[in-house]
């Protein structure tokens, strides 16, 4: 991204990049009084220079520290909607690229899984593979049994349970089909207050790993009868107020219209 060294630009084309990327004040500093989000700024503005037709960020972020991580997450966004260019974003990091991208390309050895909005990809993936890339738990294998047209209902069949899962007519009945629901949209049965929703698809077991994110918390519910586990997040303090802990029973309900269904090939 650097500029080569015949290039000049002019005072008042430099003053207002830097204002850009928030490093007006700071012209006269040397590289080695900045910090390395500082030179991360001035590397975007130093491109930015050439006037380019498209801005390419490979891994930007990935020699700063996480506080200021998250603070260029924030500016490179505001700044997305300042620049009339396509800004294209290489980048391991999935929240990363969620919080950046119109759209997302998955690569895998090469080649191209899937490219979609962000919230297609992580709700709609193409195939298990790229649920399990983009960091979806919550991959099963099941099979159709029926749809319901006047319900909007297909009806799958796992392990024990037949799920009620968002109508998709094009699969036959008796296909087999990967499952997917992202962990968020399992709804903890609440202990102290049940619920009409805990008639949707309702599933309990045993709780296996609980482990604490701060505001948010990991929880490992392992299904009866099955070696197979369920993955939910949950606020910390509900799962506190309901008292989960390691060994503990639990039951959960899978929104329907959240479970993703794809015919295998």
């Amino acid at each position: 991204l650097a500029l080569p060294r015949t290039t000049r630009v002019p005072r008042a084309v430099a003053s207002r990049l830097l204002a850009l990327v928030n490093m007006e004040g700071l012209e006269r500093r040397y590289p080695h009084q900045l910090s390395g989000g500082q030179q991360q700024r001035v590397a975007v503005a130093r491109a930015l220079a050439r006037d380019p037709q498209v801005l390419l960020l490979d891994e930007p972020f990935s020699a700063v520290d996480q506080q200021t991580r998250s603070r260029l997450l924030r500016e490179l966004a505001r700044l997305r909607q300042k620049l009339n260019m396509p800004v294209i974003l290489v980048t391991h990091d999935l929240d990363e690229a969620r919080m950046l991208a119109d759209r997302i390309s998955v690569i895998h050895h090469g080649r191209t899984l899937q490219t979609a909005a962000p919230e297609t990809l992580m709700t709609q993936p193409v195939s298990a593979e790229v649920a399990r890339l983009v960091g979806l738990d919550n991959v099963f294998e099941g099979t159709v049994e029926r749809h319901d047209a006047q319900a909007s209902l297909t009806w799958v069949r796992w392990l024990d349970y037949r799920l009620e899962c968002a109508h998709r007519p094009e699969i036959a009945p008796g296909t087999r089909v990967d499952w997917v629901i992202p962990a968020e949209s399992l709804i903890l049965h609440r202990r102290d207050r049940p619920s009409r929703g805990e008639r949707e698809n309702p599933v309990h077991g045993e709780i296996t790993e609980l482990i604490g994110l701060g505001e948010s918390s990991a929880v490992t519910l392992r299904v009866d009868g099955s070696d197979q586990s369920l993955s939910l997040t949950l606020p910390t303090h509900v799962a506190r107020r309901n008292g989960l802990t390691e060994g503990c029973r639990a039951g959960v309900s899978l929104i329907a219209g959240a479970i993703h269904l794809i015919a295998k090939p």
